[in-house]
């Protein structure tokens, strides 16, 4: 299977930080009144706490919500697949690059964690000059069959198919890689007939599935 051929723009990272402070309170104690005066108290009205504005309370979501864990094992019990996840970027020619191994899948690291906000995506080879590799029965996969992502810190999320389509090699795929929203995971591979002269497959065979309640 040739590398996937499909163009994206390179995705940033947006790193949010948080910082607390206390409103500065001083205090002032009166002095002790003489034994033969009679003892005032005055009462102190306490000043309103500042309500929180719609920045503070995103801030304070952010700081509690920490990012996912990177994927390190794919599991689809359906067409028996249990794979090493490599962390992939783009290629030379600016394409999401494929795993060095037809038995590993991999996950574009440039993108959304399994299980963060927005779209996941996984890709992987069909073939490969000794036969069948990893996403060889991609395209048996069926609305309900669930996949099973495992993070490095122990932690695992699932998801359940929802869609399975088609598209050319060339199609634009820039919806896929989104970064809001929820929870989903695209699983993507070559599909159709081998153009020798391009030195490519025709098609992609794209599976779509949402996070597991």
């Amino acid at each position: 299977m040739a590398v996937l051929g499909f163009l994206l723009a390179p995705a940033l990272w947006v790193a949010v930080a948080s910082s607390w402070a206390l409103p500065g309170i001083k205090l002032s104690w009166p002095a002790v009144a003489a034994v033969a005066s009679p003892i005032t108290r005055a009462s102190a009205t306490p000043s309103p706490a500042p309500s929180a504005t719609p920045d503070d309370l995103l801030r304070q979501a952010l700081a509690i919500v920490a990012p996912a864990k990177p994927p390190v094992r794919l599991r689809i019990p359906t067409i028996n697949v249990d794979a090493s996840v490599e962390q992939v970027g783009v290629d030379s020619q600016g394409r999401v690059a494929a795993p060095s191994k037809t038995d590993n899948v991999g996950w574009y690291k440039l993108g959304t964690a399994p299980g963060d906000a927005g779209n996941a995506v996984i890709d992987g080879h069909l073939d490969w000059y000794d036969g069948p590799a990893v996403f060889a029965r991609l395209g048996k996969m069926k609305v309900g069959d669930q996949i099973t992502i495992f993070r490095g810190d122990g932690t695992q999320v699932q998801f359940i198919v929802d869609a399975t389509s088609v598209m050319p090699y060339d199609a634009s795929t820039d919806a896929m890689f989104t970064k809001s929203g929820p929870p989903s995971l695209t699983l993507i591979t070559c599909a159709g007939t081998w153009d020798r002269q391009r030195g490519t497959y025709l098609q992609r065979l794209v599976v779509h599935s949402s996070q597991a309640p």
